[in-house]
Protein backbone atom coordinates (compact mmCIF):
# COMPACT_ATOMS: atom_id res chain seq x y z
CA UNK A 1 0.00 0.00 0.00
CA UNK A 2 1.02 3.52 -1.16
CA UNK A 3 1.83 6.51 1.70
CA UNK A 4 1.02 9.74 0.90
CA UNK A 5 3.32 12.76 1.57
CA UNK A 6 6.01 10.82 2.42
CA UNK A 7 4.41 10.35 5.79
CA UNK A 8 6.29 7.32 6.62
CA UNK A 9 9.74 9.39 5.91
CA UNK A 10 8.46 12.31 8.98
CA UNK A 11 7.35 10.20 11.63
CA UNK A 12 10.61 11.30 14.93
CA UNK A 13 12.24 8.77 16.09
CA UNK A 14 11.58 7.46 19.20
CA UNK A 15 14.46 8.00 21.97
CA UNK A 16 16.17 4.96 23.40
CA UNK A 17 15.51 3.89 27.04
CA UNK A 18 18.43 3.93 29.21
CA UNK A 19 17.44 1.56 32.26
CA UNK A 20 19.49 2.20 35.42
CA UNK A 21 22.56 0.40 36.59
CA UNK A 22 21.76 -1.45 39.69
CA UNK A 23 24.97 -2.63 41.38
CA UNK A 24 24.64 -5.34 43.34
CA UNK A 25 27.26 -6.20 45.98
CA UNK A 26 29.09 -9.79 45.39
CA UNK A 27 27.58 -12.18 48.13
CA UNK A 28 29.05 -13.66 51.40
CA UNK A 29 28.84 -17.05 51.05
CA UNK A 30 30.83 -17.80 54.02
CA UNK A 31 29.84 -14.94 55.97
CA UNK A 32 25.70 -15.55 55.41
CA UNK A 33 26.22 -19.43 56.25
CA UNK A 34 27.83 -18.47 59.50
CA UNK A 35 25.08 -16.30 60.55
CA UNK A 36 22.22 -18.33 59.76
CA UNK A 37 23.93 -20.89 61.94
CA UNK A 38 24.47 -18.49 64.78
CA UNK A 39 20.72 -18.18 64.23
CA UNK A 40 19.97 -21.85 64.34
CA UNK A 41 21.77 -22.32 67.21
CA UNK A 42 20.43 -19.83 69.35
CA UNK A 43 16.83 -20.84 68.26
CA UNK A 44 17.66 -24.01 69.56
CA UNK A 45 19.28 -22.85 72.54
CA UNK A 46 16.10 -20.86 73.85
CA UNK A 47 14.16 -24.39 72.50
CA UNK A 48 16.29 -26.33 74.94
CA UNK A 49 15.46 -23.91 77.82
CA UNK A 50 12.29 -23.52 77.60
CA UNK A 51 11.69 -27.28 77.14
CA UNK A 52 13.49 -27.77 80.38
CA UNK A 53 11.36 -25.05 81.96
CA UNK A 54 8.03 -26.75 80.75
CA UNK A 55 9.80 -30.17 82.71
CA UNK A 56 11.60 -28.57 85.41
CA UNK A 57 8.68 -29.09 88.02
CA UNK A 58 8.16 -32.87 86.97
CA UNK A 59 11.66 -33.59 86.87
CA UNK A 60 14.25 -30.82 88.44
CA UNK A 61 17.55 -31.88 87.21
CA UNK A 62 21.03 -29.72 87.14
CA UNK A 63 21.51 -30.05 83.39
CA UNK A 64 17.94 -28.58 83.02
CA UNK A 65 18.71 -25.51 85.13
CA UNK A 66 21.77 -24.99 82.89
CA UNK A 67 20.27 -25.34 80.01
CA UNK A 68 17.40 -22.69 81.49
CA UNK A 69 20.62 -20.38 82.20
CA UNK A 70 22.19 -20.51 78.92
CA UNK A 71 18.75 -19.64 77.43
CA UNK A 72 18.46 -16.83 79.62
CA UNK A 73 21.83 -15.48 78.42
CA UNK A 74 20.46 -14.97 75.27
CA UNK A 75 17.32 -13.08 76.27
CA UNK A 76 19.98 -11.08 78.65
CA UNK A 77 22.57 -9.99 75.79
CA UNK A 78 19.57 -9.07 73.84
CA UNK A 79 18.21 -7.09 76.60
CA UNK A 80 21.73 -5.61 77.06
CA UNK A 81 21.44 -4.61 73.49
CA UNK A 82 17.87 -2.62 73.41
CA UNK A 83 19.46 0.25 76.21
CA UNK A 84 21.97 2.65 76.35
CA UNK A 85 23.76 1.71 79.62
CA UNK A 86 24.50 5.65 79.95
CA UNK A 87 20.79 7.15 79.53
CA UNK A 88 18.66 7.54 82.78
CA UNK A 89 16.61 4.75 84.06
CA UNK A 90 19.14 2.71 81.85
CA UNK A 91 18.09 -0.40 84.42
CA UNK A 92 14.85 0.04 84.69
CA UNK A 93 14.97 -0.21 80.82
CA UNK A 94 16.72 -3.40 80.73
CA UNK A 95 14.60 -5.04 82.92
CA UNK A 96 11.46 -4.21 81.00
CA UNK A 97 13.14 -5.48 77.88
CA UNK A 98 14.67 -8.57 79.23
CA UNK A 99 10.79 -9.07 80.92
CA UNK A 100 9.38 -8.68 77.43
CA UNK A 101 12.10 -11.64 75.95
CA UNK A 102 11.10 -13.67 78.67
CA UNK A 103 7.29 -13.53 78.36
CA UNK A 104 7.96 -14.26 74.58
CA UNK A 105 10.18 -16.98 74.92
CA UNK A 106 7.95 -18.84 77.36
CA UNK A 107 9.86 -17.69 80.64
CA UNK A 108 7.00 -15.83 81.33
CA UNK A 109 6.00 -17.15 84.55
CA UNK A 110 9.71 -17.55 85.67
CA UNK A 111 10.76 -15.66 89.10
CA UNK A 112 13.29 -12.95 88.05
CA UNK A 113 14.99 -14.40 91.33
CA UNK A 114 15.19 -18.06 89.56
CA UNK A 115 16.44 -15.74 86.00
CA UNK A 116 19.51 -14.25 88.02
CA UNK A 117 20.25 -17.67 89.61
CA UNK A 118 20.24 -19.18 86.58
CA UNK A 119 22.33 -16.88 84.32
CA UNK A 120 24.64 -17.17 87.57
CA UNK A 121 25.09 -20.58 86.89
CA UNK A 122 25.57 -20.71 82.97
CA UNK A 123 27.95 -17.91 83.43
CA UNK A 124 29.80 -19.95 85.79
CA UNK A 125 28.76 -23.02 84.63
CA UNK A 126 33.16 -24.55 83.76
CA UNK A 127 33.71 -23.43 87.34
CA UNK A 128 30.79 -24.83 89.15
CA UNK A 129 30.59 -28.02 87.56
CA UNK A 130 33.76 -29.10 88.19
CA UNK A 131 33.20 -27.68 92.01
CA UNK A 132 30.20 -30.31 92.16
CA UNK A 133 31.83 -32.97 90.70
CA UNK A 134 33.84 -33.03 93.39
CA UNK A 135 30.97 -33.50 95.62
CA UNK A 136 29.35 -36.80 97.32
CA UNK A 137 27.13 -38.58 95.04
CA UNK A 138 24.07 -37.96 97.50
CA UNK A 139 24.87 -33.87 98.14
CA UNK A 140 25.13 -34.09 93.94
CA UNK A 141 21.76 -35.61 93.69
CA UNK A 142 20.17 -33.40 96.51
CA UNK A 143 21.82 -29.95 94.89
CA UNK A 144 20.37 -29.70 91.60
CA UNK A 145 18.06 -26.00 91.43
CA UNK A 146 20.02 -23.19 90.28
CA UNK A 147 19.32 -21.19 93.23
CA UNK A 148 20.70 -23.97 95.37
CA UNK A 149 23.99 -24.47 93.55
CA UNK A 150 24.79 -21.14 93.08
CA UNK A 151 24.35 -20.22 96.69
CA UNK A 152 26.45 -23.31 98.01
CA UNK A 153 29.01 -22.73 95.07
CA UNK A 154 29.39 -18.55 95.83
CA UNK A 155 30.08 -19.69 100.05
CA UNK A 156 32.42 -22.32 99.31
CA UNK A 157 34.46 -21.01 97.18
CA UNK A 158 34.58 -17.34 98.97
CA UNK A 159 38.07 -16.27 99.60
CA UNK A 160 39.35 -14.53 102.86
CA UNK A 161 37.99 -11.13 101.65
CA UNK A 162 34.82 -12.48 101.74
CA UNK A 163 34.37 -12.45 98.11
CA UNK A 164 34.05 -15.28 95.22
CA UNK A 165 35.88 -15.35 92.10
CA UNK A 166 33.99 -13.73 89.64
CA UNK A 167 33.42 -11.18 92.13
CA UNK A 168 37.14 -10.54 92.30
CA UNK A 169 38.09 -10.75 88.68
CA UNK A 170 35.75 -8.24 88.01
CA UNK A 171 37.07 -5.73 90.64
CA UNK A 172 40.30 -6.42 89.11
CA UNK A 173 39.30 -5.48 86.30
CA UNK A 174 37.65 -2.28 87.06
CA UNK A 175 41.01 -1.24 89.44
CA UNK A 176 43.18 -1.89 86.36
CA UNK A 177 41.71 0.33 84.00
CA UNK A 178 41.10 3.14 87.31
CA UNK A 179 45.20 2.58 87.43
CA UNK A 180 45.94 2.89 83.81
CA UNK A 181 44.22 5.87 83.46
CA UNK A 182 45.74 7.43 86.44
CA UNK A 183 49.47 6.43 85.29
CA UNK A 184 48.46 8.46 81.54
CA UNK A 185 48.14 10.80 83.54
CA UNK A 186 50.67 11.33 85.25
CA UNK A 187 54.65 12.81 83.80
CA UNK A 188 56.23 10.20 81.71
CA UNK A 189 58.95 9.77 84.40
CA UNK A 190 56.75 9.04 87.01
CA UNK A 191 54.98 6.69 84.71
CA UNK A 192 57.66 5.05 83.89
CA UNK A 193 58.57 4.06 87.21
CA UNK A 194 55.22 2.55 87.73
CA UNK A 195 55.43 0.52 84.70
CA UNK A 196 58.68 -0.78 85.79
CA UNK A 197 56.99 -1.88 89.13
CA UNK A 198 54.19 -3.11 87.30
CA UNK A 199 56.48 -5.20 85.24
CA UNK A 200 58.52 -6.35 88.14
CA UNK A 201 55.63 -7.53 90.11
CA UNK A 202 54.03 -9.50 87.25
CA UNK A 203 57.71 -11.22 85.94
CA UNK A 204 57.58 -12.32 89.92
CA UNK A 205 54.08 -13.76 90.07
CA UNK A 206 54.50 -15.70 86.97
CA UNK A 207 57.64 -17.13 87.87
CA UNK A 208 56.80 -18.22 91.25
Amino acid sequence: MALRGGAAFNQPIPKSVTLPVVEIDDIDVEREAKEAAERVSIRRTIRRGRDAWDAIHKSESFEGWAAIGAALVIGKQYALRTVDPDAPWHQRRYGYAFHKWAQQNGFGSMRASDRSHAIELHENLKAITAWRDDLPQRERRRLVSAQAVTKRWRKETRHGNGKCPQDLKREAKAAWKRFVWCVRSLPAHEAALLWQSVIAEATAMTQA
